[in-house]
């Protein structure tokens, strides 16, 4: 079970897992959720950058993982030659995240699981 938060303070008051996402443009507001957990926070950060020069490392608590994702080495739709659009790394990975890591059984995933996301939430159906 998951809950999505509209605002920085509703993910420092969750009580188990996060999942924080977002594109370069919205990097002061994942620094602001970031900074905001408390040190008992576990969970993922996802962050899509133009390319490897862009990553500014952000400090999190120790069970906060973060993974920066450049758009410069990934591609667009399997097959079609294109590059990497913003968002998509993104979408990836939290589709991607969401499926490992939730089962959709509130019993077999434990504790809920608070996710602020920039974008498309369809892909947190699970």
């Amino acid at each position: 079970m998951f809950t999505i938060a509209s605002d920085a303070t509703d993910v420092s008051r969750a009580t188990g897992r996060v999942l924080i996402a977002g594109t370069e443009t919205d990097l002061e507001s994942i620094r602001t959720v970031v900074a905001l957990l408390g040190e008992k926070a576990r969970g993922q950060v996802f962050v899509e950058v133009p390319s490897a020069s862009d990553i500014d490392p952000i400090a999190t608590p120790e069970r906060v993982t973060v993974t920066w994702l450049p758009r410069d080495v990934r591609t667009g739709p399997m097959g079609s030659g294109l590059a990497c659009a913003p968002g998509q790394a993104v979408q990836r990975a939290v589709s991607a995240w969401m499926g490992e890591m939730s089962t959709g059984d509130a019993e077999l995933d434990g504790d809920e699981m608070c996710v602020w996301f920039t974008g498309d939430a369809a892909l947190l159906e699970r």
